[in-house]
């Protein structure tokens, strides 16, 4: 009896401790019956063995094949650094671990017929790769859709028949892709998700555009705006049938497009030149127009059919257009708020030489009688337009990346540089302003080192903002005589004043040593000076504008002139 007591202490005693262990010791689980991943078996499997059973069980191809109905191709997997992520793989099939759930583990382990449970394999790989090699592939199958067109040549109407295009999902080929590497079917190809583009006509829907078309064979519709009139030919009218009995919306739109490009102009402002209180050489203003393009396609269509019936070879319409009123119209010419003087700069060019004269005075001329809106930014490149040969300016020399060199339109930034000082005068908000590299002759005339402005197409540039609130109008004098520059800017006066103070001149340098260079293609002793010396320097001054006591623009103008060294040629002995 007392064998049987112990006996029974002791199984109570073992009993309990399992129980122990079970509840409150971490436990490492298994995966369910029927756990599946990639189509295998990896039931009742610990995080050990199934570490073990993916480096066997899995691995990508090195390739894998792509095809389409007329198309086929490989992808290799490291093309995209494709990879099994067996860490995460695990993670999927198997939680990290967790305290033992008594009740879950014998729900899982021990309840009749689980049901099963898929799971992908986890894949790394580089998408930016993957979509550019999908994206390569793609643009191997794809084919533009070429439509079937009518073709008139020599009064003979032609089919020209067309070709469907083939256009691939990207988006649905990468997911497809992926699909098949999680899930590991490769046993057959993958097909590449491709369909066709566009529609081709049926031979009777060509029969009946061929006849339709027949009758507009000699035909055209004429199109009338101001003074003139525009011609659409048959070739062009039979090019805008459908084979569906309508018009090629996207070509009658391409077309008034095209020839907008002839018809527009853009609306020309009243331009005048101020002198003594009075208006002189008055420019009327003009309207500009374009075509209205969405009208003309449907007057267009409306009137080709009528055309197709009509024993007329031709129809007379008026083309559809959009007036755009021009900003100064003649009427506002007194309302501009062109009163008074606002600010001059002059500049002085006496041993400018003949050919930088005629380009200073075709600059002035260009950059002249302009006027600037209010809260408008004016750019002197803007308004100069293009520096040609065609348009009248000639080669002279310029400072271009540190050399003097001979460009056509040398002489500019005089123009520049008489404008800048009629700016700063003016008291105008100056946005954008740059000295030259070195100093230069024609601008210290008059003048101190400092008061110049280069300018060269696309940058630098010379500009300033008129927040005067009036327009003003910028115009100059030219004189060839005198070889004097005069820009004058006028508007309406808000009582601002300039004062321009603080002016100095400091660090000052020799220019370097005359540079000689042998140059074979002169006679032997002859020199030729291609640039003088000329010292450095830098200045500054002080730029304050004041209206009513208060300041509304404050400036320092610094410039910083590099010393230069003259550089002669010479001939040598050959």
């Amino acid at each position: 009896m007392k064998l049987k007591f112990i006996f029974f202490g002791a199984l109570v005693g073992l009993v309990g401790v399992t129980i122990f262990s079970f509840t409150f010791l971490r436990f490492t689980p298994t995966t369910s019956p029927n756990t599946f991943l990639a189509g295998k078996n990896y039931s009742s499997l610990n995080r050990r063995q199934i570490a073990a059973r993916l480096e066997s069980d899995f691995f990508l191809p090195q390739q894998f094949t792509l095809v389409t109905d007329h198309y086929q191709t490989t992808l290799p997997t490291n093309s995209f650094s494709a990879a099994i992520n067996s860490s995460n793989t695990v993670n999927r099939l198997l939680p990290p671990l967790v305290e033992f759930d008594l009740a879950t583990w014998i729900t899982q382990h021990f309840r009749r017929s689980p049901l099963p449970l898929h799971y992908q394999l986890a894949l790394d790989y580089d998408s930016d790769q993957f979509t550019a090699k999908v994206a390569s592939i793609a643009s191997q199958i794809e084919k533009p859709f070429v439509p079937t067109e009518l073709q008139l040549k020599n009064g003979a109407l032609s089919v020209k028949p067309g070709a469907l295009g083939v256009k691939v999902d990207t988006t649905n080929l990468e997911t497809t892709i992926l699909e098949h590497l999680k899930n590991w079917q490769f046993t057959e190809p993958i097909s590449i998700p491709a369909s066709s583009v566009g529609q081709l006509p049926t031979d009777t829907a060509t029969q009946a555009t061929l006849a339709q078309a027949q009758k507009l064979v000699g035909k055209n519709l004429t199109f009338t705006y101001e003074t003139q009139t525009l011609t659409v030919d048959d070739a062009t009218l039979i090019s805008w049938l459908n084979f569906d009995g309508t018009l090629k919306t996207d070509k009658v739109t391409d077309y008034a497009h095209t020839i907008n490009n002839t018809v527009k102009h853009d609306p020309v402002n009243a331009t005048f030149k101020f002198d003594s209180g009075k208006v002189l050489d008055f420019q009327p203003a003009s309207p500009g127009i374009s075509i209205d393009v969405a009208q003309f396609v449907p007057l267009a269509e409306n009137n080709l059919i009528q055309l197709e019936s009509s024993a007329n070879k031709s129809l007379t319409l008026a083309l559809p257009l959009i007036t755009v009123q021009p900003q100064v119209r003649n009427e506002d010419v007194n309302n501009l708020g062109i009163k008074e003087l606002l600010g001059r700069g002059t500049s002085t060019f006496h041993h400018s030489t003949a050919i930088r004269n005629m380009n200073i005075e075709r600059g002035a001329a260009v950059v002249n009688r302009i006027l600037v809106a209010p809260g408008e930014e004016f750019s002197f490149i803007k308004n100069l337009g293009d520096v040609s040969l065609s348009n009248g300016y000639q080669k002279a020399y310029i400072i271009r990346e540190g050399r003097t060199v001979l460009d056509v339109g040398g002489g500019i930034c005089q123009v520049s540089t008489t404008l800048f000082r009629a700016m700063l005068n003016a008291g105008m908000e100056i946005t954008a302003r740059q000295y030259h590299a070195y100093r230069v002759s024609y601008y210290e005339e008059d003048s101190k080192p400092g008061f110049d402005a280069t300018v060269f197409i696309p940058s630098p540039d010379l500009k300033f903002i008129n927040d005067t609130g009036h327009y003003v109008l910028i115009q100059n004098t030219y004189d060839g005589v005198n070889k004097r520059l005069t820009y004058e800017i006028y508007g309406t006066s808000d009582g601002r004043t300039v004062d321009i103070s603080n002016y100095h001149q400091w660090g000052a340098s020799p220019a370097p040593p005359d540079v000689w260079v042998d140059d074979p293609t002169l006679p032997p002793g002859k020199v030729v000076q291609d640039e003088h010396a000329i010292p450095g320097l830098k200045t500054a001054f002080d730029w304050k504008v004041i209206r009513q006591g208060t300041v509304i623009h404050q400036k320092t103008f610094e410039s910083d002139y590099t010393p230069w060294a003259a550089v002669y040629r010479r001939g040598v002995n050959r």
